[in-house]
């Protein structure tokens, strides 16, 4: 039996851990608990838009460098999509992914004007005649008075009748005229002279005029193109559904039920303060109006006790002035 390269189920592991998370072989209930929501920080917010642009280019040359380890979460992706679309205009991933697929965009487009640039200067160069050293110079010269004489001498012999010396002559100098050219001809010259070289507009990639039509289907069924012309289409659309529509700032809708649950407990606390602030207010006050109380009910008590002791000062003098009396009598 052949046993399975471990790298292909690596990656395969991989993939289904990126579409259905690292909890898919838990039991239900554990997947209830760890279910990723769409807002999580690991989740791919672009994916829930509607796009992939780092799956894209995966092993192109349009690759994007960076490493990507956010999760394409299928049940964030439903939970997303079950949003009204006035609910998801009030988080930024639509904006995110805008921006994303604008830098992408910008990238490709710069390096099309690169590739374009440089057709134009090796076309130019191209056009442009052989820069000779000082050595093919001076071998050109020589041929060149070469072909001058032979011709002038074919000439005469044909006006002598000497029809085939002037013919032997002929073919020297078209001889020459090879060597001259061998000569003056660039490196490159010996490739097709028709072709021109084209830039894809969309993907950035190159083609030329004489490119057989299977070669051109491959091309356009590539991942390349096919991944650039995503981006391209999505980026439009996505601008259009936007147009009008500021990007949404902080908080947002799934925290506001925190936030509103952490008001309402500090509302609780509040409260619960207040009340315990009331009570201690009531029971100081009480604590007041009972000291007062016995303040006052001890004040009586001394104004009472006073007010006996003058009583009975009075009844002794009373008695004192009547005896007095009684005594001034008897004498």
């Amino acid at each position: 039996s052949t046993q399975a390269d471990p790298f292909t189920m690596d990656a395969q592991r991989a993939l289904l851990d990126q579409l259905m998370g690292k909890e898919r072989n838990a039991s239900f209930e554990e997947r209830e608990k760890m279910q990723r929501h769409f807002w999580d920080d690991d989740v791919c917010k672009h994916f829930l838009v509607g796009i992939r642009p780092h799956e894209l280019f995966k092993n192109t040359k349009s690759e994007i460098p960076e490493v990507y380890e956010k999760v394409y979460d299928l049940r964030a992706k439903d939970e997303w999509e079950a949003l009204p679309q006035e609910q998801k205009d009030k988080y930024p991933y639509q904006w995110d992914t805008l921006d994303l697929l604008r830098r992408l965009i910008d990238d490709c487009d710069r390096k099309i004007v690169k590739l374009k640039e440089r057709i134009a200067m090796e076309q130019k160069a191209k056009n442009e005649p052989k820069k000779l050293t000082e050595e093919e110079a001076k071998k050109l010269g020589e041929i060149q008075v070469e072909i001058e004489n032979l011709s002038k001498k074919a000439e005469e012999l044909g006006e002598q009748g000497d029809v085939e010396q002037a013919q032997a002559l002929s073919t020297r100098v078209e001889t020459l005229k090879g060597s001259a050219a061998d000569i003056m001809r660039k490196p490159d010259d010996n490739r097709n002279p028709n072709r021109v070289m084209i830039v894809c507009e969309v993907a950035g990639v190159l083609m030329s005029n004489t490119d057989s039509e299977s070669r051109l289907k491959s091309l356009y069924a590539g991942k390349q193109y096919q991944g650039w012309k995503k981006c391209r289409d999505f980026h439009k659309e996505l601008k259009q559904k936007l147009e009008g529509k500021s990007r949404p700032r902080p908080p947002w809708p799934h925290e506001e039920g925190r936030d509103n649950d952490r008001r309402d407990r500090d509302r609780g606390r509040s409260s619960r303060r207040r009340d315990r602030d009331r009570d201690r207010s009531r029971g100081r006050r009480r604590r007041d109006s009972d000291r007062r109380d016995r303040d006052r009910d001890r004040d009586r008590r001394r104004d009472r006790s006073r007010e006996r002791d003058r009583s009975r000062d009075r009844d002794r003098d009373s008695r004192r002035r009547r005896r007095d009396r009684s005594r001034s009598r008897s004498r």
